[in-house]
C-alpha cells in the first residue's frame, strides 16, 4: 500500500528557518521602534470601583485566620462524636438564604 501526501507539506513552518542574527539595519530599526513605542506606551486606568475591589482584596489577604481556634475546637468536637448543631438555626439560615435568591 502506498500513501502519497496529496494535500502537501503537513508543516507550515518547515521551509521557513528563524535566524538568529539580524542585519544591522533591521536590528536599528527594531531598537527604534522600541524606543517610540515606550514614549506613547498604553495606560491603564481602574474605575473607583476595581480600586475599591483591589483594597479589599489586599486587606483581606493580610488579615489573619481568627476563626481558627473555633474551627479547631468544632473539628475535635466531630471527632469525639459530641458536636451537637443547633438545627433550628441551621434551617432558619437555609431558609435567609434561599429568600434571599428571590428577592
Amino acid at each position: 500500500m502506498v500513501i502519497r501526501n496529496i494535500v502537501g507539506d503537513q508543516n507550515p513552518y518547515a521551509n521557513k528557518k528563524v535566524d538568529g542574527k539580524k542585519p544591522a539595519n533591521q536590528q536599528q530599526k527594531a531598537q527604534e521602534s522600541v524606543k517610540t513605542s515606550g514614549e506613547a506606551a498604553d495606560r491603564v486606568v481602574l474605575s473607583s470601583e476595581a480600586r475599591l475591589r483591589g483594597a479589599a482584596l489586599q486587606t483581606a489577604n493580610e488579615t489573619p485566620d481568627v476563626r481558627r481556634e473555633k474551627v479547631d475546637k468544632l473539628k475535635q468536637q466531630v471527632k469525639d462524636g459530641t458536636y451537637t448543631p443547633d438545627l433550628k438555626k441551621a434551617a432558619a439560615n437555609l431558609i435567609r438564604d434561599d429568600l434571599d435568591l428571590l428577592v
